[in-house]
């Protein structure tokens, strides 16, 4: 009697919205979840078994289905871990396969198919401290603990609104100890690699062995390892990662907190699925039925917005762990010093003798620009020709320490000479001024103090990142000049006074989101300054004094709830949190093509019944690495039909995205950032 054979349908890390069919050998046996090894376009590939047929599937043909190769000794992928990838592919309107993809890159599907040797344990005198021997929670504190068990209580997640510096890593470690003493496993999510160097430490001492570390710093092995292990062992473990962990394969996950839920770090751009990792913890959570903690002293308009519509539970930490007064603000008026002639540089002369009495007594100062390099743009003085990127309509930024112009966007580099490419004189000249600037003035005005730059440029690699945060801590460096890298949670004992240089940078951006982040990046500045019970003072040089966000941190106490009056705006103006955006971008080399797409996507949406549809325009930066770029921008109601209405733009955009592919790029961004 002749032996049926069977066939599997697979999910391979691809943008293609189905699966492909295998032939299964008889001397294998697997189900759905199961991995298994294929051959793609002739080459090997790792995909994930979601049906086990016992007839091929109809209108294939027979002669063209490859046989599966391989079945790796890897633990199949849960239930929970198939549904969480399709609820992500759905939500974000993109393919599984890529969500597949963003949860086992290329490296780590190498490593799942050719494991690497087991290390060797080493010896260690490291221990977990018991939890008895944490500092005592403070009275705030254990309120704030009581509200966050009623949420829990109530099966909500819940959000932790508390100012910087009130001891909410006291609290996540409470609730994390909790759930691994119950067996159950513990994400801690954090937006920044930086943030959780610094958390590492403080974790490590609580949890010891019990710690595992995921985000992209870490090598490819040891992310491999920290999978293997969630697979395998059965100890509850507590994960501390970026966005991308979760997509880590918990099998009894407890508790998700997301530290800082208002950064926007947590948004995926660049590539599909463009998902934001606080919002998908959420959708995680759901499905393993696990507590959720959202963390922030300056929460996220969609945060509040929730606990309005009684979706989240809020608990509250208005007071810092160790007293004392929230930080002084001061607000310097750049016009008039520069009328006065009060300016030396990029500082004024208040400024400057204002840091010098704080380094005079022993503290720290810490400078923050939200540009880097030497000057953001060169211009010529003979022609006024600036100097821009030949691939991108954008300035390129002069970097000093390697003499050259580099482009922020496509990463173009040239050395710099003085000579205008446009007319020829020797007439280029810096204008503006980046932190490395910033940081050479500062080495100038304040010769005998320790001035270090934390950017982009000095921190490439972990080590030179960690070291100048170990240095800062430890009192070896007077003066960090930084970008946002400095404003993410960090806790500097000795850190007196905070500088931002140019905060008209801050409210220049065109978005409806810019006052939002501007006066969530002031006040992280402003927290990370006096946080052992002295005053703290945050100092702003800008030429707008009377911009409604400065005034907002100058007058914190007024009756007028400025959460509120966002969420206000917000919901006249018909933006998110009471509407859903999703943005469409075309690209391509052509411009004429660009437009020749926008106008069938314009007609595919209103077909569909979207009216509430802007563009296409052409954004700020419309040409980058070659390509001319458009923007759609529309806004879906937030009822019943929601999700409908965004699987049919999808399969509307998805089928022009395949007219055109090989030439135009369409890319689909569901909550842009």
């Amino acid at each position: 009697m002749a032996v049926e054979k069977r066939y599997v349908e697979v999910l391979l890390p691809l943008k293609l919205k189905d699966t492909l069919s295998y032939r299964l050998p008889q001397r294998w046996t697997v189900e759905a979840g199961s991995w298994v090894q294929v051959p793609l376009r002739g080459h090997p590939a790792l995909g994930v078994v979601l049906q086990v047929r016992d007839s091929a599937p109809a209108g294939v043909n027979l002669s063209a289905i490859e046989a599966v190769t391989a079945v790796p000794d890897i633990p199949a992928a849960t239930d929970i871990e198939r549904a969480f990838w399709r609820a992500v592919a759905d939500y974000y309107l993109c393919t599984p396969g890529e969500v597949l993809k963003a949860a086992f890159n290329a490296g780590i599907q190498k490593l799942m198919l050719q494991p690497p040797k087991p290390r060797k344990n080493r010896k260690t005198t490291e221990k977990a401290a018991p939890l008895a021997d944490r500092p005592a929670l403070s009275g705030a504190q254990q309120r704030a603990l009581a509200q966050i068990q009623a949420g829990f209580d109530q099966h909500k997640p819940v959000l932790l609104h508390g100012v910087t510096g009130s001891g909410k890593t006291e609290i996540y470690i409470q609730l994390a100890a909790g759930q691994l003493q119950q067996g159950h496993d513990v994400l801690y999510l954090v937006p920044e690699i930086a943030i959780s160097q610094q958390l590492e430490q403080r974790l490590a001492a609580v949890f010891g062995p019990q710690l595992l570390i995921y985000h992209s710093r870490t090598t490819v092995p040891q992310r491999y390892r920290v999978m293997d292990t969630l697979r395998r062992d059965p100890a509850p473990r507590i994960v501390l990662g970026t966005r991308s962990a979760v997509f880590l394969p918990f099998r009894k996950l407890g508790l998700i907190v997301v530290d800082e839920e208002h950064d926007r770090s947590y948004k995926q751009d660049d590539m599909a699925p463009r998902y934001n990792g606080r919002d998908a913890a959420l959708m995680l959570a759901g499905f393993h039925k696990a507590r959720v903690l959202l963390g922030s002293a300056t929460p996220s308009c969609e945060a509040l917005y929730n606990v309005q519509t009684r979706k989240f539970a809020l608990a509250e930490l208005p007071c810092r762990y160790f007293g004392g007064e929230a930080a002084s603000v001061e607000i310097i008026d750049t016009a008039q010093a520069l009328r006065l002639h009060n300016m030396e540089g990029s500082f004024s002369r208040k400024l400057l003798k204002e840091m010098a009495a704080v380094l005079a007594a022993g503290k720290q100062v810490m400078v923050f620009r939200s540009r880097r390099a030497y000057a953001p743009v060169v211009q010529c003085e003979a022609c006024g020709e600036v100097v821009k990127c030949p691939h991108c309509n954008v300035a390129l930024s002069y970097h000093r320490f390697n003499n050259s112009l580099s482009c922020h966007y496509c990463s173009y580099r040239r050395d710099y000479f003085l000579r205008c490419p446009t007319c020829g004189e020797v007439a280029l000249v810096e204008r503006g001024s980046g932190t490395e600037k910033l940081e050479e003035e500062l080495r100038s005005a304040f010769p005998d103090r320790t001035v270090a730059r934390f950017d982009a440029d000095t921190t490439r690699s972990k080590t030179a990142e960690e070291k100048m945060i170990r240095d800062f801590a430890a009192g070896r460096i007077d003066i960090l000049v930084g970008t946002q890298m400095i404003t993410k949670g960090f806790d500097f004992e000795r850190l007196a006074l905070v500088v931002i240089v140019s905060a008209d940078s801050l409210f220049a951006v065109q978005d409806f989101r810019s006052d939002e982040r501007a006066f969530q990046l002031l006040t992280q500045l402003m927290g990370r300054s006096g946080r052992r019970g002295e005053a703290g003072k945050i100092v702003i040089q800008t030429f707008q004094p009377g911009h409604p966000v400065l005034q907002r941190l100058l007058h914190p106490d007024e009756p007028s709830d400025a959460a509120a009056g966002l969420l206000a705006e917000r919901k006249a103006f018909a933006y998110p949190p009471f509407v859903r955006l999703i943005s469409v971008t075309v690209k391509d080399r052509y411009e004429g093509r660009v437009w020749n797409v926008c106008r069938l996507i314009e007609e595919a949406v209103k077909a569909i019944g979207i009216r509430d549809i802007a563009g296409p325009a052409s954004p700020a930066v419309d040409v980058v690495a070659g390509e001319h770029i458009a923007q759609f921008w529309i806004k879906l109601p937030r009822d019943r039909n929601l999700a409908a209405a965004k699987r049919a733009l999808y399969t509307r955009i998805d089928q022009i995205d395949k007219d055109f592919k090989g030439h135009t790029t369409i890319v689909i961004d569901v909550d842009p950032s």
